[in-house]
C-alpha cells in the first residue's frame, strides 16, 4: 500500500523529528505496525469493557474515542490504550508487546458476556499521520483540522482518530490495507516517513504514557495524568482498583506524577530504569517511556516522587548518574526545558 512505498524512503529519525516538534511543523507517517489492534465485539461489548476500564466507555462511540487504561485490583494500570469504535465494533490500539497478556486477561472475565475478544492485528492495518499540512488535508476531506482528543471519523473506508491538536496535530489511522493505502496516497500531501523512535518521541512529548511490560502494573491513574486525558472517570460505575483510584483521588494524597525531561544519555534508557535522588540507595522513580532526542540525548517520560521533584535532582540509574532536565510547560513539543 502506498504507506508502505513511503517507508521505503530514508526514515525520518528521532532527532529530527525533535527538531520538526519545536518548530514548524511538518508532515509525516508512521508504520504502526509495532502497535497490535484487540477487537471486542457483540450487544454486550460496551457493558464489558465499563466494567473494566477506568474511563467511561458509554462516552465511547463511531464520533468519540478516548485513551484509557486497564487496572489490577490494586488499581495498578496493566495497559494503556487508544479505545475508538469502527462500525459496531470496539477496539483497543496498544503496544504490540502487551497486546497477547491483555487479550488472554480479557477472556478471563468474559464469563457468559455476549462478545468476542479477538486480535485484529493482522486483519486491520495502523499508520500515524502528523503535521499541519496532513491536518489541513484532512480538513479539506470534511474532518475538522482542530478535532479534540479522540474525535471519530469515517474516510474512505478507514477510521481515523484524532490525537491531539498541538503544536503538532496527529491522527491514528486504521483500516484494510488497500483502504488505508488509497487514502494516504490520494488525500494526503508529500510526507516524509517517520521511524518507530520518531513516533515515540512524539508521544513522549504530547505525554501520551503508553505501557510496555517492563512498566505495566507499576502506576496507578492519577500518577501520569490519565485523568487530564480523559481516561479515567469518577462518575461511572465499578472497574477492578477503583477503590483504591478513588481513594487517591478524594483524599489527594499523590506522592509521584509524570514529568517530561530530558536527559545525556547514549543509549536510550530503557523503560523501567530506575531514578534516584543524590545521596539516596532507594528508587525514587522510573522511566516510563524513552526515545533519541539528539546526539547523546534522550526524551523521557518519568514518574518521580514530588516530593524529591520539588528538591531538584533527579539522576538516571544511580544516585551519580545523568542530571535530568525537567520541562517546564509540561508534555507539549512547545517546551522549554529547565534544571530540575
Amino acid at each position: 500500500m502506498a504507506a508502505d512505498t513511503a517507508l521505503d524512503m530514508p526514515s525520518r529519525d528521532a532527532a529530527s523529528v525533535l527538531a520538526v516538534a519545536a518548530g514548524p511543523a511538518g508532515d509525516g507517517l508512521a508504520d504502526l505496525s509495532h502497535f497490535g489492534l484487540i477487537s471486542v465485539e457483540g450487544p454486550e461489548a460496551g457493558q464489558f469493557l465499563g466494567s473494566l476500564f477506568t474511563g467511561d466507555v458509554r462516552l465511547v462511540s463511531p464520533t468519540l474515542g478516548q485513551f484509557t487504561s486497564w487496572c489490577d485490583g490494586k488499581g495498578r494500570m496493566l495497559a494503556t490504550f487508544w479505545l475508538f469504535m469502527r462500525s459496531d465494533g470496539y477496539y483497543l490500539l496498544l503496544p504490540m508487546a502487551l497486546l497477547p497478556t491483555t487479550v488472554s486477561r480479557l477472556k478471563q472475565f468474559l464469563l457468559r458476556t455476549k462478545a468476542t475478544i479477538s486480535d485484529a492485528s493482522d486483519t486491520l492495518a495502523r499508520v500515524g499521520l502528523s503535521g499541519a499540512g496532513v491536518a489541513a488535508a484532512l480538513g479539506s476531506a470534511g474532518i475538522d483540522a482542530a478535532a479534540a482528543r479522540g474525535s471519530t471519523f469515517d474516510l474512505d473506508g478507514c477510521t481515523v482518530v484524532a490525537l491531539g491538536h498541538t503544536a503538532q496535530p496527529r491522527w491514528l489511522a486504521i483500516g484494510p490495507a488497500g483502504a488505508l493505502g488509497s487514502l494516504c496516497s490520494g488525500r494526503l500531501p508529500a510526507v516524509q516517513p517517520i521511524d518507530d523512535a520518531g513516533w515515540s518521541l512524539l508521544d513522549i512529548l504530547a505525554g501520551i504514557p503508553l505501557l510496555l511490560p517492563e512498566t505495566s502494573g507499576e502506576f496507578i491513574p492519577q500518577m501520569v495524568d490519565l485523568e487530564a486525558l480523559g481516561g479515567l472517570s469518577f462518575k461511572k460505575g465499578c472497574y477492578p482498583g477503583q477503590e483504591v483510584v478513588a481513594r487517591l483521588h478524594y483524599r489527594g494524597q499523590l506522592k509521584r506524577r509524570m514529568v517530561l525531561a530530558t536527559v545525556a544519555a547514549d543509549p536510550v534508557p530503557l523503560p523501567g530504569t530506575k531514578l534516584y535522588g543524590p545521596g539516596t540507595s532507594e528508587s525514587i522513580g522510573m522511566v516510563l517511556a524513552a526515545a533519541p532526542a539528539g546526539p547523546g540525548q534522550a526524551a523521557i517520560l518519568a514518574v518521580v516522587v514530588i516530593e524529591q521533584l520539588e528538591q531538584g535532582d533527579i539522576r538516571l540509574q544511580s544516585a551519580e548518574g545523568p542530571r535530568l532536565t525537567v520541562a517546564t510547560g509540561g508534555a507539549d513539543p512547545g517546551y522549554q526545558p529547565m534544571e530540575g
